[in-house]
């Protein structure tokens, strides 16, 4: 009875610790230029955002906050290449401000480490080991290409890869930084609606949650006179999106807000109706 009862216990055990130390969903963002005004192409910008700890993309906390909500098995990772001794400090304080849902915060540690976020996701996936990862970054630095590796390198492990990224910068005005380039696997978006609407074609969000991301942030976000509200910018003065492609047609009759907030896209990225 009481080898039985030891048994049990200790198996009890070892499911509870390894629920920890798993996750069926990953998520994973990208901080500056991302979630974070930080207009990396600029070195005058870049430094004056460094000690900014308000400035955010509008919505990417209700989204991240949303998907979180309708995958209770979630684990957030926070992944940044900026030293942590100059901007951890700064990124902690603007994620709580922001209402971002809690997570791992992972900065860089060592300048001369430069497979940095490469070596990072590596780790976090093999410790959660999760079915699905969904990586947010944007084309101001290497986030494409390290996304892209990383999907790659897991192609035969059956994790299924949803790779976002923000189109920030269309092409290098400030400095010699050129914008990274997409893969076809790889989903560029300007506002959280595209990502929440992939998601939603994917099971990972449901659909009253991509109502709810329109009815509180589509009409800010399709507001031209709106600049700023709360510390959330929709379309801050230097994002250029032209070379962004748009490829939600085939929602807008299921949401009445959409259609505005394509409008306001094409016209604050210049694209062709």
């Amino acid at each position: 009875m009481k080898h039985g009862l030891f048994s049990f216990l200790v198996a009890f055990l070892v499911t509870v610790s390894c629920s920890f130390a798993s996750a069926q969903t990953l998520l994973v963002s990208d901080v500056d230029d991302t979630i974070k005004l930080a207009h990396v192409q600029s070195y005058k910008d870049m430094i004056y955002y460094a000690f900014d700890d308000s400035s955010r993309f509008m919505g990417m906390s209700d989204l991240y906050n949303l998907i979180v909500q309708d995958n209770p098995d979630m684990q957030v990772v926070y992944l940044s290449r900026a030293p942590t001794w100059i901007m951890k400090k700064r990124h902690l304080s603007l994620l709580k401000k922001g209402l971002f849902p809690e997570g791992r915060y992972i900065g860089r540690s060592s300048l001369s480490r430069s497979t940095h976020k490469v070596d990072a996701l590596r780790e976090v996936i093999e410790e959660f080991k999760p079915k699905k990862v969904v990586l947010i970054g944007d084309n101001g630095e290497a986030d494409p290409a390290v996304y892209a590796q990383i999907g790659e390198e897991y192609r035969a492990s059956g994790i299924q890869f949803f790779q976002f990224i923000r189109i920030v910068y269309s092409k290098s005005v400030y400095t010699p930084v050129k914008p990274a380039t997409l893969i076809s696997s790889q989903t560029g978006f300007v506002t959280p609606i595209e990502i929440s609407l992939e998601l939603e074609s994917q099971g990972l969000l449901h659909k009253t949650s991509v109502e709810k991301l329109l009815a509180t942030k589509g009409a800010d976000l399709s507001n031209p006179d709106l600049k700023e509200r709360n510390g959330e910018y929709a379309f801050p003065y230097f994002v250029d999106c032209s070379s962004f492609q748009w490829r939600w047609d085939g929602r807008l009759a299921e949401f009445a807000e959409l259609l505005v907030l394509k409008t306001r896209i094409f016209k604050r990225c210049g694209l062709n109706p």
